[in-house]
């Protein structure tokens, strides 16, 4: 019994140590985040309004990145890491077939805060990927890891299928970083504390069993 129940405890400790390392990973920031469909990197969120477009909500679609965009949907880009300095440049790659222009505000961490950025995009030639054009924006994005949100801001539409920064410029020497201070734990510092004290509670337990 006492043998069977170490076992169990070692196989504790290695799923403590495993399971952080499969959390999802980070974006790097100065690359392409490509969207896709898997809801642990990108989220595809609707207004609360209930406007719709065709009669369908925003979601991600193979050729077109996101879909059915309408006023007030956004596009939620996870763990994207902007490194120690942060970036001063937006760039998105946007597809638009209709004849007005549309607009888009990007946030950063919170979609209900203050956009950092701004996008006004005329016709590019059609709505999928394939009429897609750059277009880049200066921008003010600190340091560290954070989610970027893309939101539709008028009743028009479009799609968009990859997003990318340019890298601020070093701190002076002596000057500040540009990354904040955490005001509270990161979901990856959650997680690595949780997993710490299971691995201390694992290993108590097995002390106490060692000298029984």
């Amino acid at each position: 019994m006492k043998k069977i129940t170490v076992a169990l405890l070692t196989l504790v400790l290695l799923c403590t140590l495993v399971v952080p390392a499969l959390a999802a990973p980070t974006k790097n920031a100065f690359e392409n985040v490509v969207m896709n469909g898997n809801e642990d990197e990108f989220g595809y969120l609707a207004n609360t309004a209930g406007r719709d477009r065709q009669g369908k909500t925003i979601c991600y679609m193979e050729a077109n990145g996101c879909g059915y965009g309408a006023m007030g949907d956004a596009v939620q880009f996870k763990n994207v890491d902007f490194g120690k300095n942060g970036a001063k440049e937006m760039t998105i790659s946007f597809s638009y077939g209709g004849e007005k222009t549309t607009t888009v505000a990007v946030m950063v961490d919170d979609q209900e805060s203050a956009p950092v950025a701004t996008f006004a995009i005329t016709n590019t030639g059609g709505w999928d990927k394939k009429a897609a054009k750059e277009f880049t924006t200066p921008i003010k994005v600190p340091g560290g890891v954070h989610d970027i949100f893309v939101e539709f801001t008028n009743e028009e539409s479009g799609s968009f299928s990859y997003i990318r920064f340019a890298e601020a410029d070093a701190p002076a020497a002596g000057a500040p970083a540009t990354t904040k201070p955490a005001t509270a734990p990161a979901t990856a510092d959650v997680a690595a504390i949780a997993s710490v004290a299971a691995v201390l509670t694992s290993a108590a337990g097995f002390v106490a069993l060692r000298k029984r």
